[in-house]
């Protein structure tokens, strides 16, 4: 679906925009929300919460864990094409790119959610959502230019990625924490 023509020019730069501003969305909503729950917990106690919840998500990332996270396991419906040839796109990536309308091959965006719902700023909120957005993009962007079987080559090294990205993402908090 995503390597028709219908993808190539300006509706896949609308269907980027949309997990862009999918994941802005997602992220200012958190903030509202996170605004009334700061409220009541101290600051270190809010950094343990997100500190706990991202080790026990590294744990289920590399296999230590099992438990489900709460996902819509279904796609967007293609329903949204008939919106045309941009705004289709533009809400087929507005809706992936919220988290919350499709599935989520990671546990560590509901990581980034619990960051942004208790510790962050309106700008570091922003750029959480945004960063969301772009890794969508690339993900997207990445199975469609690879010249093989990505998802075969994704699904080999998955465990050693998931072990990577995780302490990248440890890495990011680290730094959001210490200069937050």
């Amino acid at each position: 679906m995503l390597s028709s023509p219908v993808w190539r020019g300006t509706p896949a730069l609308a269907f980027r925009a949309g997990l862009l501003l999918g994941g802005a969305v997602t992220a200012a909503a958190l903030l509202v929300v996170g605004s009334l729950l700061r409220v009541p917990l101290p600051g270190p106690l809010r950094w343990a919460l997100v500190a706990l919840a991202l080790a026990a998500l590294l744990l289920r990332e590399v296999g230590v864990l099992r438990f489900t996270l709460p996902e819509n396991r279904r796609l967007v419906p293609e329903g949204v094409f008939r919106l045309g040839r941009l705004l289709g796109p533009l809400q087929f990536g507005l809706e992936m790119g919220t988290g919350v309308r499709t599935y989520l091959p990671s546990g560590l965006p509901y990581a980034a959610a619990l960051a942004v719902l208790l510790t962050a700023p309106p700008a570091g909120a922003l750029w959480t959502g945004v960063g969301f957005g772009l890794g969508r993009a690339l993900m997207t962007t990445a199975a469609l230019r690879h010249p093989g079987d990505w998802h075969a080559l994704w699904g080999r090294h998955s465990a050693r990625l998931a072990a990577l990205l995780g302490c990248a993402f440890l890495v990011s908090l680290a730094g959001a924490a210490l200069t937050g």
